[in-house]
């Protein structure tokens, strides 16, 4: 039996408003309850709760701004677990009295995904030609989606066929100019035939702790014949007859860029290539070289119109 002049009215009703459907675990999720009375009751200041499938209350706040009939609570930021899975929690509003009306307790289910973290991972800095069989090197680097400190994370290269190439483990220092990319050398040894290749970078899934999903990356290696010459470019503005420090000297696939002297060189195979060199604001030098033996040769640059872009 009520007591005199308390009035129950029906019931409130409550939608939730959750920031994303999957979030890492760990990770906080922002909730926002949207509450109404079907008779326009003023709900201001009524608190909300936000449980856990075992009823520990994980979060709650007062419903303090008003959006058309509803009254809305402040973002709500709940930390997601460590499980991996579909989450179920509540909305919670207690029983309530205010100006001798009452509001039954009522709840309302949300869910939400907890996914492992994930891995991202890419590589560069290796020769764009090896020969075959030489040693060489290439920088792996991994960054995670929470950007997580990835530091001892083990990584491992794999060849054409699957076989397990190379291994290291991420140091401690980021890549410069980032903030989450973690980072190693790994040394590996060129296949014996020449050919292109496509190798993969991996780094395993881990359950300790915080859960990280593996991850991985492809990158090609070029294979070639052991070079058996050098050729040496100089680079020259053909109007002002100065040596171009910078220039890009491509002798497909060997690649170099020329110093302060305006001079690179490159060891390549015997054979006929097709020599290209571009520098920023040059329009690109293009000629058919044959290489039988040591030699050097002279690639004269003429400067782009002024007012023109380079889009190379």
């Amino acid at each position: 039996m009520n007591a005199v002049g308390i009035r129950t009215h029906g019931q409130r009703t409550c939608a939730v408003e959750v920031s994303g459907r999957a979030v890492d675990a760990g990770t906080e999720v922002t909730v926002r309850a949207r509450v109404s009375c079907p008779h326009g009751c003023d709900l201001g200041g009524q608190r909300v709760s936000i449980r856990n499938h075992d009823d520990t209350e994980l979060a709650s706040a007062e419903l303090t701004e008003r959006a058309g009939e509803a009254y809305v609570t402040r973002a709500l930021a709940v930390r997601a677990p460590l499980e991996v899975g579909e989450q179920v929690c509540r909305v919670v509003l207690p029983t309530s009295v205010k100006d001798g009306v009452v509001h039954e307790e009522i709840s309302t289910e949300f869910s939400f995904v907890v996914k492992a973290h994930e891995a991202s991972v890419s590589a560069w800095g290796w020769p764009s030609a090896i020969a075959a069989g030489e040693r060489f090197t290439v920088k792996i680097g991994v960054t995670c989606s929470a950007a997580c400190r990835l530091t001892g994370t083990p990584l491992s290269i794999f060849d054409h066929e699957g076989a397990h190439v190379g291994a290291a483990s991420l140091a401690g220092d980021l890549w410069p100019g980032t903030s989450a990319l973690y980072f190693a050398e790994v040394e590996v040894v060129a296949p014996l035939i020449p050919g292109d290749y496509t190798w993969q970078a991996k780094t395993p899934r881990s359950d300790s702790r915080i859960p990280h999903a593996a991850g991985s990356c492809t990158f090609a290696v070029k294979v070639v014949s052991p070079p058996d010459h050098e050729v040496t470019v100089e680079a020259i503005d053909c109007e002002k007859q100065t040596r171009i420090e910078g220039a890009h000297v491509l002798v497909h696939p060997y690649r170099a860029f020329t110093d302060e002297r305006g001079v690179a060189k490159i060891r390549v195979a015997k054979g006929r290539y097709t020599l290209v060199v571009s520098g920023f604001k040059y329009i690109a030098y293009q000629n058919i070289i044959d290489v039988a033996g040591d030699f050097t040769t002279r690639a004269e640059l003429t400067a782009e119109p002024e007012g023109q872009e380079d889009y190379r």
